[in-house]
């Protein structure tokens, strides 16, 4: 199956929408299709709530987004609202490396904790 990436400006970030799977068959496009976004000073969220495969080189690949984004004063954060694929995250102990929420709301105020917090240390 495909990979769809959908790019949208919304305020203060970035919307990826993906749909389908991610997968070693797809990463190479999706790597492509984010080379133009720098997240080492933006935010960027990515939505995996039409992903319906994650294996470790879809994994890889937003690692290296967040490896990315922590080299600067960037965000990355994911909306994940599925159990099923959060799970992925927890197996691979990467659930708390990432920003998660089930919508972009919940991204966005966990962004504003995280920063909060960030200052605060």
């Amino acid at each position: 199956m495909a990979l769809t990436v959908t790019t949208e400006a919304r305020d203060d970030l970035t919307l990826v929408t993906l749909g389908g799977e991610l997968d070693i068959y797809t990463v190479a496009s999706f790597r492509q299709d984010l080379e133009t976004f720098d997240p080492a000073s933006s935010r960027l969220v990515i939505d995996l709530s039409e992903v319906t495969l994650l294996d470790s080189s879809g994994l890889g690949a937003l690692v290296s987004l967040l490896n990315r984004a922590r080299s600067g004063q960037g965000q990355l954060g994911l909306i994940c609202p599925h159990r099923r694929l959060r799970r992925v995250f927890e197996i691979t102990g990467l659930r708390r490396a990432f920003i998660f929420g089930d919508d972009l709301e919940a991204v966005r105020s966990a962004f504003e904790e995280n920063q909060t917090g960030s200052s605060a240390a």
